[in-house]
């Protein structure tokens, strides 16, 4: 039995994509001693972790809550889903007092950085066109997603974001050109809307000198 258990290697979301889905992992203390643990994504924008740092006691097991936040679109069927999930445990032997994890985890990881243990957990959609893989092909490698190397330069704090932006790795569409759109069209109204006032005013000075 492995000290530290953090579990499930893939999480796996349902339609529709467009609103708000969770999934769990779980990070459980087989030790005898405390551990912290820290969870960083490659994509930020999409995901809300809480909590994203927390202590767990020996013998003990925590939820984490990974929400996605919700995309603009549906992805296509065939869509591979890149986004992955660093789950990073330090011992915590000393009592942390009233300080959060996060204020305490650079201190930690100097000191016991040779004992992290890591465990990487991808995300698949379950779209039309991977839902079978799904089913036939089970979760497998559970024990060689354990490691001890510490997080990698492509992993970013997770964190609650209200408005994420949707790029087009995920979505095929962005949001942000389709703002600029939006705001085309608006700057285009306020001009002809301005046009049409100057012309009415012209008319009425040109009416009251002539008549």
């Amino acid at each position: 039995m492995a000290l530290i258990d953090i579990s499930p290697d893939v999480l796996e979301y349902k339609p529709p994509f467009t609103t708000q889905s969770t999934e769990y992992a779980t990070i459980t203390n087989n030790s005898a001693q405390p551990v912290v643990f820290k969870v960083k994504t490659t994509a930020p924008k999409f995901y809300c972790v809480r909590p994203n740092a927390a202590v767990v006691q020996p013998g003990e097991s925590l939820q984490v809550q990974v929400i996605l936040l919700g995309l603009t679109k549906e992805p296509a069927p065939d869509f591979k889903c890149r986004d992955k999930f660093l789950v990073i445990t330090l011992p915590a032997p000393y009592d942390l007092g009233n300080r959060q994890v996060a204020d305490v985890w650079h201190e930690l990881e100097s000191e016991f950085k040779h004992q992290a243990v890591s465990k990487k957990i991808k995300v698949r959609y379950l779209t039309g066109g991977n839902a079978e893989d799904t089913v036939r092909g089970g979760h497998e490698g559970s024990s060689a997603g354990i490691d001890v190397v510490p997080a990698t330069a492509d992993y970013h704090e997770s964190e609650h974001v209200d408005s994420p932006k949707v790029n087009t790795d995920n979505t095929g569409v962005s949001r942000s050109a389709s703002t600029k759109q939006a705001d085309a069209h608006s700057s285009e109204g306020s001009l002809n809307s301005t046009a049409l006032i100057l012309v009415a005013l012209i008319a009425l000075v040109l009416g009251w000198l002539y008549y």
